[in-house]
């Protein structure tokens, strides 16, 4: 019966006999090796529709399927994905999307899909980005490499914005932002939001997002100089009312989290207080000092700034 089955699911995709393609797959790896075959075809038609079978198929597979896709897939997925055909890369991502729910990457494949994620982000394609994004945000890494992590900071630090938004979330995702890393992360963000790009803006406030469930350890003065008063900015000129309340939201988020640090460290609040006011951000200053008690003084400073 396998061999037979041999050939016969690209036959079924060129006549667009999905479903019966899809149960042919299902019944053994042999064809579903077939399948994921023909994902690789210079025929992009074929191509497409064989990766709209794959999509059918993982929709209702359950994790041991799933997990045996991404197996003996990878490599055909990860080709797919250096297209330049949107189509192609659509349905390769919203594959990617199931492939990737719980279960985790490590080692050379994390790397090689960070790698080809980053070629993607380059994209201008509204759909491709949602899909990427939601691929970014089931990816699991407990084990990150070093080299992957300075790879990815790299990126944040020199990359474009599209790699930089992307390579924030995958590194905020996997909890990988270590301390000699924070900095550049919240600047970067702060500078996404600040781009006007609608994509990059949500990159942006889904990075800042991620970025109040860290644990409040690392210093906060970047968050008050770099990335409230690019929220701060885009909350006052934006005209897209569920784009703004998204906004305010994490807007709150951030403050809460900055406030819960600073009040445990009267001293440094007083510190950085001081040193905003001087930088002319007596918004982030009065923030500080009305929600930390040891700080009242630089209050006097908002009330005598000359309106």
């Amino acid at each position: 019966m396998v061999s037979n089955s041999t050939g016969r699911i690209e036959g079924l995709l060129r006549t667009w006999r999905m479903r019966d393609a899809v149960k042919l797959a299902l019944q053994d790896e042999r064809t579903l090796k077939e399948l994921l075959s023909l994902i690789d075809e210079d025929d992009v038609s074929v191509q497409i529709r064989a990766l709209s079978a794959l999509l059918e198929l993982v929709r209702g597979a359950n994790w041991r399927l799933r997990k045996k896709i991404l197996e003996i897939g990878f490599k055909h997925i990860i080709n797919a994905l250096k297209s330049d055909d949107v189509r192609v890369l659509w349905r390769t991502l919203s594959i990617l999307n199931y492939l990737l729910k719980n279960n985790p990457l490590n080692g050379e494949k994390l790397s090689k899909l960070v790698k080809v994620l980053l070629l993607t982000a380059k994209t201008h394609n509204g759909l491709v980005w949602d899909e990427l994004i939601g691929a970014i945000e089931n990816i699991r890494a407990p084990c990150m490499s070093n080299e992957v992590a300075e790879f990815l900071l790299e990126k944040v630090r020199n990359g474009s914005y599209e790699e930089a938004a992307i390579a924030s979330l995958i590194l905020l995702n996997s909890g990988a932002v270590e301390r000699h890393g924070w900095r550049s992360v919240v600047e970067r963000i702060g500078e996404i939001i600040s781009t006007g790009d609608p994509e990059l803006i949500e990159a942006g406030l889904h990075a800042a997002v991620k970025l109040t469930k860290l644990p409040t350890v690392f210093p906060m003065d970047v968050v008050m100089k770099s990335l409230i008063p690019s929220l701060r900015r885009f909350i006052s000129t934006c005209n897209d009312p569920i784009r703004k309340q998204t906004a305010i939201e994490v807007f709150d988020r951030l403050r809460d989290m900055v406030v819960r640090y600073y009040r445990v460290r009267p001293r440094e609040a007083q510190r950085i207080a001081e040193e905003l006011s001087r930088l002319g951000l007596l918004e982030e200053a009065y923030l500080i000092a009305s929600n930390v008690s040891s700080v009242g003084g630089i209050i006097s400073l908002w009330n005598d700034r000359p309106l």
